[in-house]
C-alpha cells in the first residue's frame, strides 16, 4: 500500500476563537510548520465551515491526518481507583462508571481516560476524561463540512503535559510538576508526572479577566490553583509537586508568578511555551509579533505528541462509520490491485504466447527446407524398414527350414510342411522305420530354434510295396524368434 503520510493538523475551535497548526513529521522529528489564528466571536454557526475553509487556504489538509482539540474548558475530569490492571477490564469498568461522574446519561457522554499506573498491586489509578457528545459532533459537523475528515480528538491538556516533559525531561523527575498555561479566557491547571497528564483542571480566569480586574482576579486565579493542590493531596493521587511551570510571559503572569510564591510558597518560574516547542523560525517569529503573552498551546501541544495520546474522544458511532469506510477504502484498493494485477498477467501472458508464435513461425521459415529433407529420409527409412522386416521374416523360415534339413535323417522324408505367423509349425513325412520317427522328435527337442516339439501322431502303412510308418509333429518356435518378428512389424 501507499506509504502514510506523517504530517498532521490540529483545529481548536471553540466560541472565541479558532486556530489551526500544520506540523510536520512525528514523534521526536515533529514540528510546526503553519499556524493560523481567527477570532470567531459573533459568526454565525453555520458561517464556521466558510471560515475554516479560508483559514486551512495554503495548509496541506489532502494528505495530513487531521485532529480536533477538545478545549478543557468543554470537559469534566476525574481522578479515580478501578479495580484491576487488565487494559479490557479498566476499558469496561470505565465506562460503567463514567456517567457517576456528570449529570448526563452515558449515551450523552463520550469517555477517555490516562492510565497514570498500577496501585496497590491490582488498582490503577485514572485520569477520567469526559466530554459532551453533542458539543463534540458540533466541532466535528463544522470540520466535515469544510471538507476535512478528522481523524482523532485529542485532549488538550495531555498534549500539553507531553510538550513539558519531552522538552524539559520531566519524565524523570521524582516528583510531579504543574503547568499553569494561562489562555485568553480561561487558565489550564495540569500536573505531570513521567509524562502523563495525573491531573488537569480548567479554571474559568485567563488573561481577559486578570486585565480587566487586576489583583483581584489574580488573588481568585491564586486562590482556586491552592483549591486544586488540596483536592489533589486528598484524593492521595501522587505526591505534591515540586515546582510549577507558568506558559507564558506577560505582565499578568509575572504578577501571578509574584503571588503564587509569596502567598503559596511554590517554585514557581515562567517558562514560556514558544521556546520548548520545536517549531520553525518563522513560526516562533510570528507568535512573537502577533501573539506575544498569548498561549497557543492548545492548539499545538496535542499534535505535537499525538502519537503517545491515550485520550481519544471521537464519538463511538464516528469511530465505528470511520472504521468501516477505513475498511471499505481497503477493499476497493485491494480489489483495484487486484484487477490491476490480473490485467497485468494477461499482458504478460498474451505477450509471451504472442513472441512465441512469432519464434516459432520464424523457426519454421528457416528451417522449411530442412523438414523437406527430413520428410524424405523418413520416407527412405520406412521403406528400408519395409524391406529389413520382409527379410528378417524370410530369415526365420529359412532357419527353420535348415534346422529340419540338418535333424531329418535320410530314411525318412516330409510330405508337408505349414508354418503361421505366430510361430506354430506342423510337419508331415514318411519313415522307413517307426523307431526313427520318435529319435526326430527328440532331436528336434533338443534344438535351440523350437520351444516345443510334439509327435501328434503316426500309422502304419505301405509305401511303394514297403512297411512305413507316416507321421505328423507339431513344432513352435521360441519367443525370441516370434517377438523379433512382431518387434519389426509394429516398427513399421
Amino acid at each position: 500500500m501507499l506509504k502514510k503520510s506523517t504530517d498532521s493538523i490540529s483545529i481548536y475551535l471553540t466560541e472565541e476563537v479558532l486556530r489551526v497548526a500544520q506540523i510536520k513529521g512525528s514523534g521526536a522529528n515533529a514540528q510546526v510548520v503553519k499556524l493560523a489564528v481567527k477570532d470567531v466571536t459573533g459568526i454565525a454557526e453555520g458561517d464556521l465551515p466558510k471560515t475554516l475553509q479560508s483559514l486551512l487556504k495554503g495548509f496541506n489538509s489532502k494528505s495530513s491526518e487531521v485532529f480536533c482539540i477538545a478545549p478543557a474548558s468543554t470537559t469534566t475530569t476525574k481522578n479515580i481507583e478501578v479495580p484491576s490492571v487488565s487494559p479490557e477490564e479498566i476499558k469496561s469498568i470505565v465506562g460503567l462508571q463514567a456517567g457517576r461522574h456528570t449529570p448526563f446519561s452515558r449515551e450523552e457522554i463520550q469517555v477517555g481516560y490516562v492510565n497514570i499506573g498500577v496501585y496497590k498491586t491490582n488498582y490503577t489509578k485514572i485520569l477520567l476524561v469526559i466530554a459532551n457528545k453533542n458539543t463534540l459532533k458540533k466541532q466535528l459537523d463544522v470540520c466535515k463540512k469544510a471538507g476535512v475528515s478528522v481523524t482523532k480528538v485529542l485532549f488538550s491538556p495531555e498534549g500539553i503535559a507531553g510538550v513539558y516533559s519531552e522538552s524539559l525531561g520531566l519524565k524523570e523527575e521524582p516528583a510531579p510538576t504543574g503547568i499553569i498555561d494561562v489562555g485568553e479566557q480561561s487558565t489550564d491547571f495540569v500536573l505531570t508526572f513521567k509524562g502523563l497528564a495525573i491531573t488537569s483542571r480548567n479554571i474559568p480566569i485567563g488573561k481577559a479577566l486578570l486585565a480587566s480586574e487586576g489583583a483581584e482576579a489574580i488573588d481568585q486565579l491564586v486562590e482556586e490553583l491552592s483549591t486544586t493542590i488540596e483536592s489533589y493531596q486528598s484524593e492521595d493521587i501522587e505526591q505534591v509537586p515540586s515546582n510549577y511551570l507558568i506558559t507564558v510571559d506577560n505582565e499578568y503572569t509575572q504578577k501571578l508568578q509574584a503571588a503564587l510564591t509569596g502567598k503559596l510558597k511554590w517554585m514557581a518560574e515562567i517558562v514560556p511555551y514558544i521556546d520548548n516547542i520545536k517549531a520553525t523560525k518563522d513560526i516562533v517569529k510570528k507568535v512573537n509579533d502577533k501573539f506575544q503573552g498569548i498561549s497557543l498551546l492548545d492548539v499545538m501541544a496535542p499534535a505535537l505528541v499525538a502519537s503517545e495520546a491515550q485520550v481519544n474522544l471521537m464519538p463511538e458511532e464516528l469511530q465505528l462509520q470511520k472504521s468501516v469506510e477505513d475498511q471499505g477504502k481497503e477493499v476497493f484498493f485491494a480489489t483495484v490491485c487486484g484487477l490491476v494485477l490480473l490485467v497485468l498477467m494477461g499482458c504478460i501472458l498474451g505477450s509471451r504466447i504472442y513472441f512465441h508464435n512469432i519464434f516459432l513461425t520464424k523457426l519454421k521459415e528457416e528451417y522449411k527446407d530442412n523438414r523437406q529433407e527430413v520428410a524424405l529420409l523418413q520416407k527412405k527409412s520406412l521403406r528400408s524398414r519395409i524391406v529389413q522386416n520382409y527379410l528378417e521374416e524370410r530369415m526365420i523360415s529359412l532357419d527353420t527350414l535348415q534346422e529340419l534339413y540338418l535333424k531329418v535323417p535320410d530314411q525318412v522324408y516330409l510330405t508337408g510342411l505349414f508354418m503361421d505367423e505366430d510361430g506354430n509349425i506342423s510337419i508331415q513325412g514318411i519313415s522307413d522305420i517307426a523307431s526313427l520317427v520318435f529319435n526326430l522328435g527328440t532331436d528336434l527337442k533338443a534344438s535351440e530354434l523350437f520351444k516345443s516339439v510334439e509327435i501328434k501322431s503316426t500309422t502304419a502303412k505301405k509305401d511303394r510295396g514297403k512297411d512305413a510308418t507316416s507321421f505328423e509333429i507339431t513344432l513352435s518356435l521360441k519367443n525370441a524368434q516370434i517377438e523379433k518378428s512382431k518387434n519389426l512389424q509394429e516398427k513399421e
